[in-house]
This record gives structure tokens, C-alpha cells and sequence, in this order.
């Protein structure tokens, strides 16, 4: 009789230590979703509020630009890099300026600029173009493509940092959030992201103001009159675990880009 009692108890408290294990299992699974939601949430928000900073202000570049569903949407956000004293890089065409077909920019300072370096060339018209810096002279900078137009003195060289968000569904129990940087190879930065919308509060029929999804790649116009990123996101538990582990969380958020504030 001693025997068997002690087996009943041991066999009792081994449910109880097991229960408890996949209970503290399922809190880990929603803590880890929790956190991926938080951080990936608070990282986009950050990114598209220092949008354009250091960047042209004027004419028709535009530091957002973003695709819309059916499915998750994405968004791609520019911001100006910034050197260890703070300021920004970027540096004004000298004389004689560069010319259409050029790979060499003639500058006024090379300071902040590396191999490397993904940037944006600014005419004065407000029209411009993307491209690496591949090398870097004393007072020249050479660019992976040449120049489509003539860029007089009064031009511009920006050094920028862009980044695209968007999400992986091709496997359902995996999904993932996306970055890619300066159109790279994109990398992951948080798992079990299923959905990602952006909605785009514009500067126009105010108040309420107009929101609306994102505006067509070439429509510029209605870039410049954003005011406000609205983004939600959705994040689930990765794997396949107990149907009451099983958690699918919401949260969205508000970012104003400060390169776009009237």
C-alpha cells in the first residue's frame, strides 16, 4: 500500500510539474509575439518619423514611397545619414558641374561619404536620381551610374539610408517581416508578422483630412501631402503549438514624418 500511494503521488505531482511547464510555455509564446509587435512596430514608427531628414525639402522628391495590398502592404521610408558631429551628409556640385553621362561629381566637400554609400543626386529643377558612390577623391565623387541630365553647380549629393518593410507569407506557419536595406538582399527583422497595413493621412480636406491608401509610385503630388502614417500590424505565435497557446495580437500606431510637416 505504501508503494502504490507513493506512485499515486508521484504520478501527481509529475501532471502538476507538466501542466505547469506547457502553461509556462504558452506564456512564452505570447510574450514572444508581444515583443515582436512592440519592437517591429516601434522601429517602422521611428524610421517614418525621421523620414527626409537631411534631406531635399523642395521640388519633387518625396522620402516615402509605399505599395498597397491585397495582401500585407509595404513601405519604403529615405532618410538622410548623419555623421558623428551630427551633421549631415551631403555636399553642394562645384564648378563646372556634371555633366549628362558623367560618373564624377565635381563637390564642394567630401566629408561623411565612403565606398559604398547609397545616395541621391539633386537637381535644381527638384528632379534627381539613385546611385552608389564607388569611389571617393579629394574634392570628386564617382557614382555606379552616370548622370541622366546635365547637373549644374547648385546641385546636390545626399548620402541616404533607405529601408523597405514589408512581409514573407510564403510560409503560413512562419511568417516574417522583411528589411531591406538600400536595395539589398532583404534580411529578417521579426518573425511570426502575418499582416502589415499603411494608411496615409493627407494634408487635404482638412478637417477631417482625406486618409487613403498608398498613392501610385509616379503620383508624387499626393505624396508631398502626407501628414500622417497610420500603421497596423498584426503578429501570431510561430510553430504549431496547443490550440490555447495560440495567440494572434494587433496594435496600430501614428507616425508624422518630419520632412513632410507644413
Amino acid at each position: 500500500m505504501t508503494v502504490a500511494l507513493a506512485g499515486i503521488a508521484l504520478s501527481s505531482v509529475t501532471q502538476f510539474f507538466a501542466i505547469q511547464t506547457r502553461a509556462q510555455q504558452g506564456h512564452t509564446y505570447r510574450v514572444e509575439a508581444q515583443q515582436a509587435l512592440r519592437s517591429s512596430l516601434d522601429a517602422m514608427t521611428r524610421d517614418i518619423r525621421l523620414a527626409g531628414a537631411c534631406l531635399p525639402s523642395s521640388g519633387a522628391y518625396v522620402p516615402l514611397a509605399g505599395t498597397n495590398g491585397p495582401g500585407p502592404d509595404a513601405i519604403t521610408v529615405r532618410t538622410g545619414i548623419v555623421a558623428g558631429n551630427l551633421a549631415c551628409v551631403w555636399a553642394g556640385v562645384r564648378d563646372p558641374g556634371m555633366a549628362q553621362g558623367s560618373t564624377t561629381v565635381p563637390v564642394d566637400s567630401t566629408n561623411g561619404f565612403t565606398a559604398g554609400t547609397f545616395a541621391y543626386l539633386s537637381h535644381p529643377s527638384g528632379s534627381g536620381q539613385y546611385a552608389f558612390v564607388t569611389a571617393v577623391g579629394a574634392t570628386t565623387i564617382t557614382l555606379s551610374v552616370a548622370a541622366t541630365v546635365d547637373y549644374p553647380r547648385g546641385s546636390g549629393l545626399y548620402a541616404i539610408d533607405e529601408r523597405t518593410y514589408s512581409v514573407d507569407a510564403t510560409d503560413p506557419i512562419l511568417p516574417k517581416l522583411m528589411l531591406t536595406l538600400n536595395r539589398g538582399v532583404p534580411e529578417v527583422f521579426a518573425v511570426g508578422v502575418s499582416d502589415l497595413q499603411f494608411r496615409y493621412v493627407l494634408n487635404r480636406n482638412c478637417p477631417t483630412c482625406d486618409v487613403v491608401d498608398a498613392p501610385a509610385p509616379t503620383d508624387t503630388a499626393t505624396w508631398r501631402l502626407v501628414s500622417d502614417v497610420l500603421l497596423s500590424e498584426t503578429v501570431k505565435t510561430v510553430g504549431t503549438h496547443r490550440i490555447q497557446d495560440m495567440v494572434t495580437l494587433s496594435q496600430t500606431s501614428r507616425a508624422k514624418p518630419r520632412n513632410l510637416l507644413p
